[in-house]
């Protein structure tokens, strides 16, 4: 859908934006240098009508726009193997705190007690005379970079997308996704924030003076870019296309973007429903014991042969699944239903809500996050699956003597991203970094003073499935359709709110006008999702998330992390994350320490439940407080020399979430930490070997490099499959890149990777499949895992949790007698025969090679092509203009190398 002539027509004139450049005061000797970072594509974000009309007509995009994004796609092909410190300079930009006037590109003083200057790569340096002034410019420049894209998620956020974007059928989708996850009416938002600042004492107090300040800011820049009641053309585009005023920020738009953000990337769990409709279908056909031992096998709930970034246990959750237990409540597998939250409440133009977060898989393909922008989809889905990775290496194996660290959040890739990027420094406040827009308020990741710190998202059980017995009110019978439910004994009715929006049609979303009304039911523990029946009694599916009601309590521990006078050493690092609600792990770096924790609200279970199964709302089952500060997984200077995390398990005995089967002995975080414990073992470790070596396993098709050695082994030597197995074999021994280093337009190992993504997807469903197939029969299509994390899906991450990988490892190591610790109680491949497995997978190979020869029309393997480009980032165009893709790289969106050589006195 072409927009600009509508921008073009709606334009009206609007005043200048930058105020004239002014003399200002030296950076602060204090300020430690030793930090680089990367944000792709740029930093500056809205685009205006005559910025629209260049891209349309000349194919330029605006200054700053895209201009990191050459230098995130070069390091792809640079060589690694002689990269040096000085070479950094080409793959990143340096990362000061702050900057002079005379650094500035251009300099702004736009509201009293607050100075912006920007870098000449649009970066802005908030400079406040007090926190507030701070908090205002943060708001202030960061709608300067991102006020379309923060509108879009304050609609997203308040499930409000439809209304927002238009009638489109993705945008209601997304509403009721929403809807389910985080519903607050305005003045449950407005009081979470009173809520948290009495939380808090004073502490909680400065942040509620702040967050008022950071959305006056946002205010005077909305009316400064869109003074007038139509968009003029310093106004952001994308509103004269979709025909819209922009509105006052208020505090519960904040509250709403944090629960968005929050609920995508802060939980773990909530899958207990679709667990609950597995085990009972293994139970169905092979009997309530071995029904049992298959779900724990495939489980992987606690695999000691897992990797973990932390080496010290951490006890949580964990044991064999167990139905029996009083608290479980497992849904009939064929009960009636009748929806939940996201239903149709009167009108008939709403569709019925997909299982979505009940589903259990993880993935974009799990939840309906897709909105329909001025442009085209904006999948956030792809943030949801972005995950993130970590290496950091100890003072006593760097060349300095000071730890080294390359780490950064995987958010997905958008034009303009999700995250912004600043530097802020005022009382109570020295940092650099990135936060997801409209939540600067905070820099959420990045540097102090002389310290770094970043995060990658873990998942942690936060999110429970509770089962409530229905009744009615008014005395009748109970049916899936009532709307009370017991507690305590006693029948009550269940929060009832409709949830309403009207959407007017647009260039984007023609078609005609359209009011959808939503049911909204809630009960004590949560929303509810759907009702059914339990032994055929009529129940309600209800989600309890941890920091539902607390989105904003998080923005106490980034509000500590980025205050020097709070955060100076790796102890006080870890008090400052431990008030962080949302389940991410935490690393720290300064001249002398790392440092790991794992945050998140996590409860403390009652007796009687099972972790990986629905439970009872009774108030027996309820949780029993919260996991303090010393129970989670967290280490200092590990005894290894190196903390690793690529979204793998945290510590030894800390269970995997109910939705995440995929710690098993195949992680792709191994494929960085083979790379740094080689380097650690060779010593003298530096920011460019460290880069080197993550940047290393960013190609690896790690899936590919884990499995085939134990798949080849088991084939063996096959005559018919001999020109196969030597061409995986010589993939395998270059280390299963998928990199075009020369960038000659395909990959250097083309013909294998086309084979070995065939044999994935070949026969019934793929090798994996096949492989337990022998045991399992049909049953393994039930498995509520997602069987791959594909570089095709254009978000640049891949492999991620994925437990067939797994599977493979496993099962083949136990059938060939090699070590596997998770302990399986059976073999599956060939029903536990080596010999019939052996037939099986060649069977398996041989389809594969027929099916992909056939379909690309060659005569033999090494012959074989693949389209790179299938694989290829292709950034989510947020508005109007977007940017090309590059070629996959399984990396952070923001990247920070790390090394301090000073720190204030301790």
């Amino acid at each position: 859908m072409r927009v600009v002539p509508a921008l073009v027509t709606g334009a009206l004139v609007v005043a200048g934006l930058i105020a004239p450049a002014v003399p200002a005061a030296a950076g602060d000797p204090g300020d430690f240098p030793g930090v680089r970072n990367i944000l792709p594509p740029g930093q500056s974000g809205s685009i205006d009508v005559l910025d629209a009309v260049g891209a349309e007509v000349g194919g330029t995009t605006p200054e700053n726009f895209a201009d990191q994004l050459e230098m995130y796609d070069a390091l792809n092909h640079a060589d690694l193997g002689s990269l040096t410190g000085a070479d950094l300079s080409d793959y990143y930009k340096d990362a000061p705190l702050t900057i002079t006037d005379a650094e500035a590109v251009r300099v702004a003083h736009p509201h009293d007690g607050v100075t912006v200057r920007w870098d000449s790569y649009g970066v802005p340096y908030i400079e406040g005379a007090t926190r507030e002034d701070a908090a205002w410019g943060s708001g202030w420049s960061g709608t300067l970079d991102r006020m379309f894209l923060m509108d879009v998620l304050r609609h997203a956020g308040a499930a409000r997308a439809a209304e927002f974007l238009g009638p489109d059928p993705a945008n209601v989708e997304m509403d009721q996704e929403q809807l389910r996850s985080a519903f607050y009416t305005d003045e449950e938002a407005e009081q979470q924030v009173e809520e948290t600042a009495s939380r808090y004492g004073a502490e909680g107090q400065r942040l509620l003076d702040s967050l008022d300040a950071f959305i006056a800011g946002i205010n005077a820049a909305q009316q400064q870019l869109c003074p007038a009641v139509v968009a003029g053309p310093h106004c952001p585009a994308e509103y004269a296309a979709l025909q819209k005023v922009p509105q006052p920020w208020t505090r519960a738009d904040v509250v709403r973007v944090a629960s968005l953000v929050g609920g995508i990337f802060g939980k773990g769990g909530g899958a207990e429903f679709a667990n609950a409709r597995w085990l009972q279908q293994l139970q169905a056909q092979l009997g309530d014991d071995e029904g049992r031992k298959v779900f724990d096998d495939l489980r992987f709930a606690d695999d000691p042969g897992a990797p973990t970034t932390a080496s010290t246990p951490a006890p949580y959750g964990g044991g064999p699944v167990d139905p029996t237990l009083p608290g479980v409540a497992l849904p009939d597998l064929d009960g009636p239903t009748a929806p939940g939250t996201g239903s149709d409440a009167g009108g008939g133009s709403v569709p019925l809500p997909t299982e979505g977060s009940l589903d259990g898989r993880m993935g974009p393909d799990a939840s309906p996050f897709t909105l329909a922008g001025p442009n085209g989809p904006i999948d956030l889905g792809a943030m949801a699956d972005g995950m993130s990775n970590a290496a950091l290496v100890s003072a006593a194996h760097s060349a300095d003597g000071h730890p080294v660290a390359v780490f950064g959040p995987q958010t997905g890739y958008y034009a303009p991203q999700l995250l912004t990027e600043q530097a802020v420094v005022a009382p109570g406040i020295r940092a650099r970094g990135v936060s997801f827009a409209a939540t600067n308020l905070v820099v959420e990741l990045g540097r102090g003073t002389d310290y770094a710190w970043s995060a990658t998202s873990a998942g942690s059980d936060n999110v429970d499935t509770v089962v409530e017995r229905l009744c009615d009110p008014d005395g009748g019978t109970a049916t899936v359709d009532s709307e009370g439910y017991l507690a305590d004994g006693r029948c009550v009715s269940m929060d009832r709110d409709v949830h309403e929006e009207t959407a007017l049609p647009n260039a984007a979303a023609p078609g005609a006008p359209q009011t959808y009304r939503f049911l909204v039911l809630r009960t004590a523990h949560g929303i509810v999702q759907l009702r059914t029946t339990v032994h055929g009694e009529p129940v309600a599916i209800v989600l309890q998330r941890s920091t539902y009601g607390r989105e904003l309590d998080s923005v106490v521990g980034f509000e500590r992390l980025g205050n020097p006078d709070h955060t100076k050493d790796a102890a006080s690092f870890a008090t400052a994350v431990s008030a962080i609600d949302y389940t991410f792990n935490w690393f720290y770096a300064d001249d002398r320490d790392i440092a790991y924790f794992s945050s998140g609200l996590l409860p403390h279970r009652a007796d009687g439940v099972d972790p990986s199964l629905p439970r009872w709302g009774d108030a027996a089952y309820d949780w029993q407080g919260w996991l303090s500060a010393d129970e989670h997984p967290q280490q200092v200077n590990p005894p290894s020399g190196y903390l690793v995390s690529w979204n793998n398990k945290p510590a030894p005995q800390w269970a995997a979430a109910d939705d995440q089967w995929g710690y098993g002995p195949v992680h792709r975080s191994l494929a960085i930490s083979d790379r740094v414990a080689d380097e650690v073992g060779q010593g003298g470790v530096t920011t460019a070997s460290l880069v080197s070596a993550v940047q290393g396993a960013a190609t690896v098709d790690s899936r590919a490099f884990y499995t085939l050695p134990y798949l080849l082994d088991v084939i063996g030597d096959d005559p018919a499959l001999a020109d196969a197995t030597a061409l995986l074999r010589g993939w395998l021994d270059r280390g299963a890149h998928r990199i075009d280093q020369d960038r000659d337009g395909s990959y250097e190992d083309q013909a294998a990777i086309a084979l070995f993504d065939a044999w994935w997807e070949s026969g019934g469903d793929g090798v994996a499949k096949d492989l337990l197939r022998g045991t399992l029969g049909d049953l393994v299509d039930q498995l509520p895992q997602r069987l791959d994390d594909h570089p095709r899906q254009g978000l640049g991450s891949s492999w991620n949790g994925v437990a067939w990988y797994g599977y493979v490892v496993e099962d083949l190591a136990g059938l060939t007698g090699q070590d596997a610790p998770a302990g399986w109680s059976r073999n599956y491949c060939g029903g536990g025969s080596l010999d019939r497995c052996r037939s099986d997978l060649r069977a398996s190979l041989g389809r594969a090679v027929d099916g992909v020869l056939a379909a690309q029309g060659v005569s033999s393997v090494d012959r074989l092509t693949y389209d790179k480009h299938t694989d290829d980032i292709r950034h989510v165009a947020a508005g109007v203009v977007g940017v090309r893709p590059i070629d996959w790289q399984n990396r952070p969106t923001f990247q920070q190398v790390v090394e301090f050589s000073g720190h204030r006195p301790r």
